[in-house]
Parts: C-alpha cells; sequence; structure tokens
C-alpha cells in the first residue's frame, strides 16, 4: 500500500492538475484516481526471501472534459516517466523503486450516456522488497 501512496503523492505535484489523485475507483462525478491493475508478478527472489516485483498501475480520469482529461494524463506521464529513486522513497521501508515504465499514451476507454469520458493511462514499477520489512 506504501508504493501506491508514494505514487498518489508523486502525481499530485504535478503542477497544473484539475483535481487531486485519489486511491480507488473513479467516483461518479470528475475524479482522478490511482488504481492497481492485474498481473503484478514476482521477478525475482533471493534465498533470503527479497524480491523484485513488477507492480501494475493505472491513472484514469472521468470527467466531461476531453481536452483536460488528455492534458491531465500527458503531464502525469511525463512526470512519472522521469520519475527517480530520490524522488519515489518508501516511507516504512517497505520497497526500494527501480523503475517505471510507461505502458502506452494516454488513451479514452469510454463514454457514457451522461457525457463523461474516461481516460486511462497505465505503467508498470519495478520495485525491491525485502524480508522484514512492513
Amino acid at each position: 500500500m506504501d508504493l501506491l501512496e508514494r505514487l498518489a503523492a508523486s502525481i499530485n505535484k504535478v503542477p497544473s492538475l484539475p483535481m487531486k489523485c485519489t486511491l480507488g475507483y473513479l467516483t461518479v462525478a470528475d475524479s482522478l484516481s490511482l488504481y492497481p491493475l492485474p498481473g503484478s508478478r514476482v521477478l525475482d527472489e533471493d534465498y533470503a526471501g527479497n524480491q523484485q516485483w513488477q507492480m501494475n498501475y493505472e491513472v484514469g480520469m472521468r470527467t466531461k472534459n476531453q481536452q483536460q482529461a488528455n492534458t491531465t494524463l500527458w503531464l502525469v506521464s511525463q512526470a512519472l516517466d522521469v520519475l527517480t529513486a530520490d524522488e519515489l522513497v518508501s516511507s516504512n521501508g517497505s520497497f526500494e523503486f527501480e523503475s517505471l515504465t510507461i505502458n502506452g499514451q494516454p488513451s479514452i476507454s469510454e463514454q457514457d450516456n451522461q457525457g463523461y469520458s474516461t481516460y486511462q493511462l497505465s505503467f508498470s514499477v519495478i520495485v525491491s522488497t525485502f524480508t522484514g520489512a512492513e
């Protein structure tokens, strides 16, 4: 959970965001959210039980303003793409950031009958976790 919270905090540092990025599902109204995707997996494990993980996440934005959603997710994409280990630090020692890969450009996924569009940006994070850490 610490990784998810640290990622959201990093996203919320992006200048000119129209709203705060929250954790969890997109809401019925305008929202910007970060949530895990299926498929996260252990890439490597040493004899001490320390593991290297690939964690899959998505930033979603739901709004009636498509231009704003597209611009916002491009800003988030650019910020995440240059994120460093000095900027993404665990608050409880549960992970060590290694890399982040953007898995494609921001894209529109749906529009409902009320005119709300959902835009998405998916990415993968490689982290190391350590035996005995919280």
